[in-house]
């Protein structure tokens, strides 16, 4: 457990940093969140992508969306916590901002591909697991952003929403965008082990990818947690140094 004095003494040294080295991985579990992210995401448009093939434009967004630039976006929010209220958090949030909306426009994009295959081969809409899982994905994405959107100050809108109901709507969004993301892993999970995305890539990669995919949730899982410990740890000694001051 970090002592108050090694806080403060990493806390300096985070001062000296700039905003890129700030949101650069630190420790096994966040390099590890990130570099499975990326590799899922990148890995299986290079294995199954074609572009005279519709359906691969299916699983080819979504990797990207969701197992890539969504859990991406989310890893930068986690480190913007630790920016206080200075202008490089205002950044940090424009970042996760960012990724969070090309993540949306690729999952959207994802399922018009779908739809459009489905019709063409004449298969039912929403008929298994894995197609419930991705519209409940697509719906909490559309939440996301729109009450990230709402959320950000700086795009004025939060100022229609009344004082005392502010939290409620930073609080569905941050749920919106955990149920976004974990749907979104369970649906990759479901599509793994489809019989097109077996047909288009061999056992190998496909358990390369079930492994990426647990690495990353449990990689995240525990950024998660590290970070919400720091921000106790980081109230319990303003608290502390107000007490010091006092006295």
């Amino acid at each position: 457990m970090s002592t108050p004095l090694a806080f403060c003494r990493r806390v300096e040294n985070e001062n000296d940093m700039s905003f890129e080295q700030k949101l650069r991985p630190r420790g096994v579990a966040e390099w590890t969140a990130v570099l499975a992210a990326f590799s899922l995401g990148v890995s299986v448009p290079l294995r199954i992508f074609d572009a005279t093939v519709l359906f691969t434009y299916h699983p080819t967004a979504m990797s990207l969306s969701f197992g890539a630039l969504m859990p991406l976006g989310l890893f930068v929010a986690f480190k913007a916590r630790a920016l206080g209220a200075d202008p490089e958090r205002l950044r940090a949030m424009w970042t996760h901002a960012a990724l969070q909306t090309f993540a949306a426009a690729l999952a959207f994009g994802g399922l018009v591909a779908i739809y459009l295959n489905k019709n063409i081969i004449n298969k039912p809409h929403f008929a298994t697991a894995h197609a419930r899982l991705g519209v409940a994905a697509a719906t909490l994405t559309l939440l996301s952003v729109l009450l990230g959107a709402l959320n950000f100050k700086r795009l004025g809108l939060l100022y229609y929403v009344p004082e005392q109901h502010r939290a409620v709507v930073k609080s569905f969004h941050r749920k919106c965008g955990a149920g976004a993301v974990l749907s979104g892993a369970a649906c990759i999970a479901t599509a793994i082990d489809h019989p097109a995305v077996a047909a288009a890539a061999g056992r190998g990669a496909r358990t390369a990818w079930f492994a990426l995919l647990a690495a990353g949730v449990a990689g995240m899982a525990r950024v998660a947690t590290r970070e919400t410990g720091h921000r106790g740890v980081k109230e319990s000694i303003k608290v502390e140094m107000g007490k010091r001051a006092a006295a």
